[in-house]
């Protein structure tokens, strides 16, 4: 007891002393003015309130991040407000041939978060669900075997009735491999054509006008047509089929492709988001909702739909990439 009230004394005289002694002989500035940089460092990164990415970059490291990220991801799934899918990827010059573009065009938009497969945008409600019933989506990394398609129809009626039966060309744009047109409409469009016996649509976005052709741009090929809309618009499946890849990758964001049967598939890319419910193995029909227009590769493009025709078989490693692009608007019209 003595020795504990010696102790505590001995603590209490020191403290006054220290008082005292600062008072008298005050520290110098640069000591006192150090401290308090420090502590206003401490203090500008503790505003958790105005924290952003950058700022929970320098405070934590990067796999705490990563963990951080994945638990929001889940949380935001289990919630339905993402949908995770396959991630894919190519090299760079892959990339620039699929999009077309020069290495001088290609400017990196940077992926939020790297660490973790990016989460597509929740479904809009403008995208219904398909009719048909949601198998469980395949593991990453793993290519779904195609199933047998259904013949197409007899007749394009559902076809010609859900697609716009006039194309025009982008205003206030210079249209690569444009096709002939009467002012600004194309001349002798044809909404729907006849692929190796299947019905398939060339416009498969309502509301869209033409921003580029199928053809050489940049010295390379542009294997599709680019549609455009200033808020984006719905995307339709351009015929009856199945969908066999449904995933996220740099030069194509979010895309999907279907099997249309007798070795024609379709590829839709830079889609905003997925219709809800489609997984790899999900039949859709011609005109049915499948996502949204939007700009979502890892390159800073504006607002599309790049469509692409592709012919041939599917059972390769490559998937749809050992396919070969064909111009949709070649093919005579569905009569």
């Amino acid at each position: 007891m003595i020795k504990t009230m010696l102790v505590a004394a001995i603590a209490g005289g020191s403290g006054f002393a220290g008082w005292i002694g600062g008072s008298i002989w005050p520290a110098p500035p640069e000591w006192t003015d150090a401290v308090n940089r420090s502590a206003n460092d401490l203090r500008a990164k503790l505003r958790l309130s105005d924290i952003s990415l950058a700022g929970l970059r320098e405070l934590i490291p990067s796999e705490t991040l990563a963990r951080i990220s994945g638990d929001i991801q889940s949380v935001a799934v289990a919630a339905g407000e993402v949908i995770l899918v396959e991630r894919d990827s190519g090299t760079l010059e892959e990339q620039l041939d699929n999009l077309a573009l020069s290495e001088e065009e290609a400017v990196p938009e940077g992926m939020l978060l790297p660490a973790a497969p990016p989460p597509a945008p929740a479904p809009s409600p403008d995208v219904p669900a398909p009719a048909t019933d949601v198998p469980a989506a395949p593991e990453a990394g793993v290519t779904p075997s195609p199933t047998p398609v259904p013949a197409p129809l007899s007749t394009p009626v559902l076809a010609v009735a859900a697609f716009p039966a006039e194309l025009e060309l982008c205003p206030q744009m210079t249209v690569s491999n444009a096709p002939a047109a009467q002012g600004r409409v194309v001349s002798n469009f044809k909404p729907v054509v006849v692929v190796n016996e299947r019905h398939i649509a060339t416009f498969p976005t309502p509301g869209a006008c033409l921003s580029s052709g199928f053809g050489p741009r940049n010295d390379r090929l542009h294997k599709g047509l680019d549609y455009h809309a200033d808020t984006g618009v719905n995307v339709l499946a351009a015929g009856d089929g199945e969908i066999v890849e449904l995933k996220y990758r740099d030069d194509y964001g979010n895309m999907i492709v279907i099997d249309h049967g007798g070795g024609v598939f379709t590829r839709y890319a830079h889609l905003a988001s997925f219709g809800r419910g489609l997984t790899p193995g999900v039949t859709v029909r011609a005109g049915e909702p499948i996502g949204l227009m939007g700009n979502s590769a890892a390159y800073r493009i504006p607002i599309h739909l790049h469509y692409e025709l592709l012919l041939g078989d599917y059972a390769t490693p490559k998937g749809s990439f050992g396919l070969e692009p064909a111009d949709p608007m070649s093919f005579p019209a569905a009569q």
